[in-house]
Parts: C-alpha cells; structure tokens; sequence
C-alpha cells in the first residue's frame, strides 16, 4: 500500500496545556479563596479573650474540615488536568495533503477527522485572552453538511468539525489550506480555453443556467420539511447523507431551487418515501 503524501504535518504547543491547566486553577483558587475568607473569619469570630467561644466550637470545627476536604480533591483535580492536558498535546497531530486534512486527537477515544477541501467553507483564527498570555492561536475550519459539528451544536459545544488549538503559527496552516483548496478547485491543464474561452460568454452562460434553475423552482411544491420532521432528521443530517451543503436543503424547503434527477432520488431513498411525496408541480 503506498503511503499517503502530505504536504504538511503538524502537532500543537505545550503552551496549550500550560492555558487550559491555568484555567482550571484560577477557578480552584477563586473558590479556594472563599473558603479560606470564610474559615478565617468564622475562627477569628470564635475566639474570645477567655480563649474559643464553646458556642462557635462547632462551625470552627466543621468549617476547618470542609476546607481540607475542599484542597485535597481540588489538589486531586489539578493533577488530573495537568496529565490530561499533556497526554492531549501528545497525541494531537494534524496532516495536511492535496486533497483533504486529517486531524489525529483524543486520550481516551481516539478520533481521526478527514475533511476533504471540497468542503472546507471558512478558515477562523482565534486568539482570545488566555491565548495571547501564552502567544497561542486557535484554527477553526468550518465545513458544509458536517454531521459531526451538528451532534456537537446538539450537545451544546460550540465546535467546528476542524479544530485545531495551541499553535505558534497559524497562518502556516491557514496558507497550506488554502493552496491545496486553489490547487483542487484548478482547473486540468489543457481544458481551460474549452472551459473558460471567452471568460464572458462563460460567465453569462453561468448566471442563465443558475437563474433557470431557480425560476423552475417557483413551479415546485416540496414535501422534503415536512418528511425530513416526520424522521427526526435535522436539515445537517439530511445534507450530511445525501451530500450536499445545508444552504442547498435550505433552498429545496424553501421552494427556491429545482433539483436534478440524482439529488431527488438521493433525498428520497434517505428519507424512505417516493420522489413524487416530494416534489409536486403547482
């Protein structure tokens, strides 16, 4: 088997572990904080100029065990996180190649993301404020039709489907993205004066075919919501099955655009009915 060619590989900053364990322990000692405010004031309270008030004994007593038993698990937690943080960085790798990236991540369940760049729609550079401490950046690359961002929109985590934390130099990968995208979108060498020769007529030849599409989409009543609800299906599963980006889902509920015979049929056999349930002639 020949071995895959990447045009770039990477891995992420130890700076990373460093934010995410500073993080968590501003949290621990914030809380760590209040107690001890507390603890102090409470035994200041209990004591008189006799010696301990025996009528405070009690909450001096119980406030003193609740701190120990707060630093000891907390102390627990912060050594978990810094274990955790390191093994992350050590098995985050990322890999870059003419036609798509992997993303390598995970310490308990190892997760490989492939993601083509026919798919990639936006590259964010990130750099907030536990970042700039530590001079990291955050890649995020946002893809059509993903079922993995959707599930993570779901579970309430705010994640793309590529993400990419604790660089030095993001705009390395940034760069590399966008040449492999340019280079895949290319047209063959040897077609571009039957493609593209005249550039207008090209173009104008374009905007008709697309215009088309959508006034015959004003002739269609479509069905694709109302079967797609009747299957627990979310407008990115549905594109996320069939294969295309959720604008074009968008566009066939909305009666905006008449779809090819391929995608009918597509959508039909994903949501178990008949091309006719979908779509009707008005």
């Amino acid at each position: 088997m020949n071995k895959e060619n990447f045009s770039y590989e990477g891995t992420i900053s130890n700076s990373y572990r460093n934010k995410e364990v500073l993080k968590g322990g501003l949290i621990f000692l914030l809380i760590l904080s209040a107690v001890t405010t507390l603890a102090t004031f409470l035994s200041w309270v209990a004591v008189t100029d006799d010696g301990i008030n025996p009528e405070n004994f009690t909450n001096l007593v119980i406030l003193l065990v609740i701190l120990f038993v707060f630093i000891i698990p907390f102390t627990i937690i912060m050594v978990i996180q810094i274990w955790y943080y390191t093994a992350y960085v050590h098995k985050f790798s990322y890999k870059i190649s003419e036609d798509h990236i992997v993303i390598n991540h995970g310490v308990f369940t190892q997760v490989r993301a492939t993601i083509p760049h026919s798919r990639i729609q936006n590259i964010n550079i990130v750099n907030g404020v536990f970042d700039r401490m530590f001079k990291t950046f955050t890649v995020k690359i946002e893809t059509a039709g993903s079922a993995a961002a959707a599930a993570s929109a779901q579970k309430g985590i705010l994640r793309p489907e590529g993400y990419i934390p604790g660089l030095k130099d993001p705009y390395i990968i940034e760069n590399k993205i966008k040449e492999m995208m340019t280079k895949y979108s290319a047209v063959p060498s040897g077609l571009e004066d039957k493609i593209f020769k005249p550039e207008e007529l090209a173009f104008d030849n374009f905007i008709s075919y697309i215009l088309s599409k959508m006034r015959e989409g004003e002739k269609l009543k479509t069905s694709i919501k109302e079967l797609r609800e009747k299957n627990n299906m979310s407008t990115a599963q549905l594109a996320e099955k069939v294969g295309v980006p959720i604008q074009t889902i968008n566009y066939l509920e909305e009666g905006r655009y008449n779809p090819s015979l391929t995608l009918a049929y597509n959508i039909a056999e994903v949501l178990n009915c008949r091309i006719e349930d979908l779509f009707k002639m008005v």
